[in-house]
């Protein structure tokens, strides 16, 4: 024992603060209050377990409540929930001489050869107290075989011995040892339990730290009570009589706050410069990297708290001095960024351990932050894919109304050059009744047209009142002159700039592109409401920029829902884009008798001197006359589409009825797909 120089009296050993501050009561274990009710309650209850197993991570207090539970066994004045702290028994556990209370490094003793001395010593019955008990520290560390040796007397000990087994790693112990223990799991200290308990230690010995101070210590103990009295002891040493927050800072090497912010505000603005030279200041400075990058995921991890929509005074109680700074950078980042910059850190974490360069590791990983946050946008799964979704449906819109457009324009010029070529080479007597109902509009509809108060549809749409008249816009019949001869073409007038071609569509030609091109870019775009209503209507011309449709009048609703500010410019710009040509919709009502009195119109008007006699042709055989392809229900709208598929004429059978092209309705055959009916041979067309 070493003596005072001046007054020459013996000095007293200096103890550790954890030591010195070691709990001698369960009331006084910080934290731990699951652990110490139980074990006072079975003190007093006698109901004492002949094994115990205390796990959790250092710093906790498993052995301070070891010890203090082989003091309350052995007290001398009796087994009560508290030790007495002033018997014999008591003071000789506290100074660690006690000869019934023996405490066993596992890590030094693993070896089965220390098991079976212990299994030999364990028969002799206590020498002074009442219990026998061993402490078994670190139980985790003995080998396989000493676990097996201990595994029958941990079981069946003899009376009045306790084993108290004490680890940090519980996994590794058997579960055959684990399942004969009463195991108590002890939790990590919060930071305010730990920065009270530091505060207290601090008053006792007249130390002067601030409360941030404080706090930093007992954040840095990660929940150890053992570390946190070992920081305060360590800057007790550096600072004697107290220690500021800055000189705490630089007694644990850590970053101060300014320079965090610094580093992450160089992030924010792309700053390289600024950002790599924070890196050379810190590692010039000789401070701990670990530290720094801990750290560094605090300052996100806060962040990310914040943008969850934590409660700002909880989330930020334990870095007073990162409150400022973290407020500034509050809007900054979103969740997602933040996510990915947590996730190169911590990568960066397990690099540095092995790094021979890890001021360049700590360079390359900034460089990796600021891009990360300059492609920010990114990072949020549901924007990418609605950006890739609105992407793909405009290079898809864009592709397909190319193809469409082109097909139309083909189809148009294809239509042309038939429709002329069947006008000069097909005599007006061949055309039937049904061909001519195609071609002529009904007189209803020729009057509405006319008679719609609008100047541009009575100058453009131009209407051929003469029988056999194409629709507008279409060729004009060959059958149309007095001598049976296509009109000369006339001279154009001159003009300085040429008109431009619109498209026209010949006989048949409207309606399949209402079908086909139309109405399939409303069902791919699924406006379903707007395609109910245009299901209803029929086109009728398409000239000068107008396209026209007609509505029947018993669904006379439909005409204002069209003509509706929203739906009508929807359909114009769809007609423009696979028109190719800027067209106004115009919507018409349709009489109810339209189609029939213009199909009689057509039939009584008298053919034009010199106009060749439209004779109806003789049916075919096998086919049903051309009365009857013509269905009753002439203003039905679907009809044109059925005598388009049926080539212009509907066959009638009757069941049973197994005529020459003909198949009866029951028959499998007739249902069978891709077998199309053969048509009849017509005798007329067999002379022609």
């Amino acid at each position: 024992m070493s003596t005072d120089p001046i007054s020459g009296s013996p000095k007293a050993p200096y103890t550790a603060l954890y030591r010195r501050w070691r709990p001698q009561l369960f009331s006084e274990v910080l934290g731990q209050g699951h652990v110490t009710r139980s074990l006072q309650n079975a003190l007093v209850g006698n109901r004492i377990a002949h094994a115990y197993l205390f796990c959790g991570l250092r710093g906790t207090g498993k052995t301070t409540m070891a010890k203090l539970l082989g003091k309350a066994l052995n007290c001398l004045e009796g087994v009560n929930a508290e030790p007495c702290n002033r018997c014999r028994s008591c003071v000789e556990v506290k100074e660690g001489r006690n000869l019934d209370v023996l405490e066993i490094d596992a890590a030094s003793n693993r070896g089965i050869d220390e098991i079976r001395d212990l299994r030999e010593k364990v028969r002799y019955a206590a020498a002074q107290n009442r219990y026998k008990v061993y402490i078994i520290d670190e139980v985790h560390m003995l080998t396989p075989e000493a676990f097996n040796a201990l595994l029958k007397i941990l079981e069946e000990p003899p009376p009045l011995v306790v084993f108290i087994l004490a680890t940090t790693e519980v996994h590794k112990i058997p579960l055959t040892i684990v399942s004969r223990c009463q195991r108590y799991d002890f939790h990590l200290l919060e930071v305010e339990q730990l920065t009270g308990r530091l505060r207290a230690v601090a008053d006792e010995m007249q130390f002067s730290a601030d409360e941030k101070t404080l706090i930093l210590l007992a954040r840095q103990a990660e929940g150890a009570v053992r570390d946190a009295l070992g920081l305060l002891e360590q800057c007790r040493a550096y600072g004697g009589e107290g220690i500021t927050y800055e000189q705490a800072l630089e007694i644990l090497g850590l970053p101060a706050p300014a320079i965090l912010h610094s580093y992450y505000q160089a992030v924010i603005d792309e700053d390289l410069a600024s950002g790599l030279a924070v890196i050379r200041e810190v590692v010039q400075r000789g401070m701990d990297l670990q530290r720094l990058l801990k750290e560094q995921v605090l300052y996100l991890r806060k962040l990310l708290l914040l943008q969850a929509g934590h409660d700002e005074t909880a989330a930020l109680a334990d870095v007073p001095a990162l409150k400022t700074y973290l407020l500034q950078h509050r809007d900054k980042f979103d969740a997602a960024v933040i996510l990915e910059m947590l996730e190169i850190l911590q990568q960066l974490t397990f690099q540095l351990r092995g790094a021979s360069q890890p001021q360049f590791l700590l360079e390359l990983v900034f460089l990796r932050l600021a891009r990360v946050y300059r492609f920010r946008a990114y990072f949020s799964p549901n924007a990418l894919l609605q950006r890739l979704e609105s992407l793909e449906e405009k290079l898809l819109s864009a592709g397909q109304g190319r193809l469409e457009q082109a097909d139309v324009v083909e189809n148009i010029k294809a239509d042309r050059m038939n429709t002329t070529t069947a006008n000069r080479e097909t005599p007006a007597a061949m055309e039937t009744p049904s061909q001519a109902q195609k071609l002529t509009p009904s007189a209803n509809e020729r009057n509405q047209v006319l008679s719609a108060g609008q100047d541009e549809m009575a100058a453009t749409v131009e209407i051929n009142t003469e029988p056999g008249a194409g629709c507008p816009g279409d060729a004009t019949p060959a059958e149309a002159t007095p001598s049976g001869e296509p009109d000369a073409p006339a001279e154009k007038p001159p003009a300085e700039t040429p008109p431009v071609e619109e498209p026209s569509f010949p006989a048949g030609g409207l309606t399949l592109f209402w079908d086909e091109q139309f109405l399939a870019k409303l069902r791919k775009e699924r406006k379903n409401n707007l395609l109910a209503y245009l299901l209803e209507a029929a086109p009728l011309s398409w000239k000068g920029g107008i396209f026209a449709v007609t509505i029947p009048a018993k669904r006379a609703y439909l005409k204002k829902r069209l003509e509706a500010e929203k739906n009508r410019k929807y359909i114009e710009n769809i007609l423009q884009e696979l028109l190719g040509a800027p067209a106004a919709l115009r919507v018409i009502l349709q009489a109810a008798d339209s189609a029939a009195s213009g199909e009689a119109a057509a039939r009584d008007r008298p053919a034009p001197a010199g106009a060749p006699q439209r004779v109806p042709a003789a049916p075919s055989a096998g086919t049903a006359p051309a009365s009857a392809a013509v269905p009753p229900a002439r203003n039905d709208n679907f009809m044109p589409q059925v005598l388009e598929l049926f080539q212009g004429r509907l066959i009638e059978a009757e069941s049973g009825s197994e005529g020459r092209g003909a198949k009866p309705f029951s028959s499998s055959g007739f249902w069978a797909d891709g077998e199309p009916i053969p048509p009849s041979p017509d005798p007329d067309e067999e002379e022609m």
